[in-house]
């Protein structure tokens, strides 16, 4: 979640930019608010900010010299400027430091949206460049990794950081084999994560990039070797097949003879496409409720979480929610499952349950004799003005328009 510092000398502009979207959905989260550059330059200087949404004129320090003095300290934050409409000239003096976008006050939701989407999605790229230079990579592969094995990562996102950690996803073959310890570690004995560290670090030598073999660990600490290998070849039954099982033989017996320790190793199935290593890996868990894989399309679409999201969203409209609200019933963090569902449908979450509540709406204003506060709230808006707002928003007139002309065409 990145931490946003609101800055604007007006209190009600203050108050009001916490609600013009929802920020959690956006991946974000207000940490700090300031009613001037000075107050803001302090907050900067006590916590970690990532996004600044700043006033450019205000007094005391205006937003201008927050910007270059933020920059003179090198501060890595980025900017996104607010001004009015005879504000230009100290707006183009704002691009020359360095600013995301300016924004002209009254705000518009969509822009500011948008806005901050694009500065998060440059912060994530960022960082992704950083990873290469900081100690958690490995820790961001095996992640990955066992995602992509578990079928638990979306095919876009998949695809991405494969490219980004060195991932091979242009196999024709892949298997999978979980390395699994037969007693856990006894006390004085190093930790099961050192064990299983040391156990990958045997069978990676042992295996010596045999059938480009990636070593990693699951969630739970567990060893998990990955084969793949192009060709029409197949390791059933075959010369591959046996040198496979043969190395795999030689990867217990040095665990045995380095750590002292008794492993065995199960092989799940030959899959044809990178697509369909979750099968592998599941066909090595006696059963499939052990492996905790979750069965996923090719592409985020299918992605079960988002479907009975959906469902849920269509049954209970009209009752008061938000990702927050949502994200406590479905067990997940709020900013993934805004981004899972942006991803899955298209749209904000906001945007669709909107889209949800007007539809419902048109149909009451169509077959009903409702007031038009009655309506709101049957459709789940607490506030009849936003209702009407967004109501003109979609569908181009507002409620009170809408249900002229339909008694007018009948």
């Amino acid at each position: 979640m990145y931490k946003v510092l609101i800055v604007d000398d007006e209190p009600l502009i203050l108050d009001g930019l916490q609600y013009v979207i929802d920020w959690e959905e956006h991946g974000a989260e207000i940490v700090a608010m300031a009613g001037n550059g000075a107050e803001a330059l302090r907050a900067l200087e006590q916590s970690s900010i990532h996004i600044v949404v700043t006033d450019i004129k205000m007094p005391v320090m205006d937003g201008l010299e927050l910007i270059r003095q933020t920059k003179s300290r090198g501060l890595n934050v980025k900017f996104i400027v607010l001004s009015g409409y005879d504000e230009f000239e100290l707006v183009k003096k704002a691009v020359v430091y360095g600013v995301e976008n300016y924004l002209l006050k009254p705000l518009e939701e969509e822009e500011l949206s948008s806005t901050l989407l694009n500065t998060i999605e440059k912060l994530d790229h960022e960082i992704q460049l950083s990873i290469h230079h900081r100690q958690n990579y490995s820790i961001v592969k095996e992640n990955i990794l066992f995602r992509w094995v578990a079928g638990r990562i979306g095919h876009d996102e998949l695809t991405s950081r494969a490219e980004f950690l060195g991932i091979n996803l242009s196999f024709d073959h892949y298997r999978i084999a979980r390395v699994i310890q037969e007693r856990p570690p006894r006390d004085g004995e190093a930790s099961s994560g050192l064990l299983a560290s040391a156990i990958l670090n045997v069978c990676e030598e042992t295996m010596n990039r045999f059938a480009g073999c990636i070593a990693f660990r699951s969630l739970h600490g567990e060893p998990i070797l990955l084969f793949g290998w192009s060709g029409e070849e197949s390791m059933n039954g075959d010369e591959l097949e046996e040198m496979l099982e043969e190395r795999l033989g030689a990867c217990s017996s040095n665990v045995k003879r380095y750590l002292k320790l008794n492993v065995s190793i199960v092989l799940g199935p030959v899959v044809s496409g990178y697509g369909s290593v979750a099968a592998s890996y599941r066909e090595t868990f006696p059963t499939e409720e052990a492996s905790g894989s979750v069965r996923t399309g090719d592409t985020e679409a299918a992605h079960p979480t988002v479907l009975k999201l959906i469902e849920y969203i269509d049954r209970n409209y009209a009752e008061e929610m938000s990702l927050k609200t949502l994200s406590d019933i479905f067990n997940l963090n709020a900013a993934y499952l805004g981004q899972l569902f942006r991803k899955t449908t298209g749209d904000m979450f906001s945007v669709y349950l909107n889209r949800i509540r007007i539809e419902k709406s048109k149909r009451l204003l169509e077959e009903s004799h409702l007031k038009m506060g009655e309506i709101a709230a049957a459709v789940g808006f607490s506030n009849v003005q936003y209702f009407s707002n967004v109501f003109h928003k979609l569908v181009g007139i507002y409620p009170t328009d809408y249900k002229r002309k339909i008694a007018s065409a009948e």
